[in-house]
């Protein structure tokens, strides 16, 4: 019996480690842009291992081939996989983009807000919480392709390997107008989103659309964001990183040390009002030290001797 269940326990090993290594080929194959071949090592791990993660990868694979049969086939594997997923990471997933004007995925949302809610506690309200994570989808559904493209654009010398990648980049234009269309009548009709309104997941989509958009109309939708924050509803670097930059855009200096410019290729923070005073600036709002923000985010060295008043 022993030496039963200690064949059985390596063999359950030796399956895990195999399940890993297609996955690993698999996802390597995705950031590629092989989509097919991906999907067969997810299949293949799959069989092994009927896990949800594997599911999940399968589902987001199969919604970016955008065919009919792909999407019946997105949302089996969907469904399987969040059968125990209280989360709302799913409604926000940008591979999913192919998927969100088909009825079944206001099923989805249905079921994974309502179980997101037995666990958290109610989103008041649902029609704008789900209106934003559409956006979220729409604004980055195309970055798949876009980007795969941008970096073979790169490699390539200036140019694009494919003629393919502009419909998809007018596409992504088309979704970037309606989303802040869209986004303005949300945000006449409610107010700025908050977390405690519509999660803090949808509400980043509010900031994340709006951060496209002209200079008139940031400065016009600011003071709701500022609201916001002063009441405790928004993230104070959501705050400083749309207070820094209408700052800069009026020609004035910033106040968090948010944005930044490239100099010789590096990522250099654009003129700082009072550098000195600056972690006083953010420590006020809630932000964590410059220094430790420029060199986790963008690996930046800065250091400029801070004081207080």
């Amino acid at each position: 019996m022993k030496r039963t269940l200690l064949f059985c326990l390596a063999m359950w090993s030796v399956a895990q480690v195999t399940s890993q290594s297609l996955m690993d080929q698999a996802d390597s194959l995705k950031a590629q842009g092989l989509l097919m071949p991906a999907l067969e090592k997810y299949g293949m791990a799959f069989g092994q291992q009927q896990s949800p993660e594997i599911s999940y990868k399968m589902a987001g694979t199969c919604a970016l081939l955008w065919t009919k049969q792909m999407r019946d086939t997105a949302f089996f594997f969907l469904r399987y996989a969040l059968q125990d997923n209280y989360s709302l990471e799913p409604l926000h997933d940008p591979d999913f983009l192919s998927l969100i004007e088909d009825p079944r995925w206001t099923s989805i949302e249905d079921i994974q807000m309502s179980k997101y809610e037995s666990v958290n506690g109610s989103i008041k309200n649902k029609t704008f919480a789900r209106e934003l994570f559409r956006m979220i989808i729409r604004d980055q559904g195309f970055m798949y392709a876009g980007n795969i493209e941008r970096r073979k654009y790169m490699q390539n010398g200036g140019y694009f390997s494919t003629p393919a990648i502009f419909p998809v980049l007018a596409m992504e234009e088309k979704n970037l107008q309606e989303n802040q269309k869209r986004l303005f009548g949300l945000l006449d009709q409610y107010g700025w989103p908050t977390a405690s309104e519509v999660t803090e997941y949808a509400a980043a989509g509010a900031a994340l659309i709006i951060n496209h958009a002209a200079y008139e109309d940031r400065v016009k939708y600011f003071p709701m964001l500022e609201e916001a924050f002063n009441q405790g509803e928004a993230q104070p670097l959501r705050y400083a990183k749309m207070k820094d930059r209408l700052l800069i855009e009026e020609g004035k200096q910033q106040l968090y040390g948010t944005q930044y410019t490239f100099e010789r290729a590096e990522r250099v923070p654009l003129p700082i009002h009072e550098p000195q005073y600056v972690d006083q600036r953010r420590a006020e709002i809630g932000l964590e030290p410059l220094v430790v923000y420029l060199k986790e985010r963008f690996g930046i060295e800065w250091n400029v001797p801070q004081q207080s008043h």
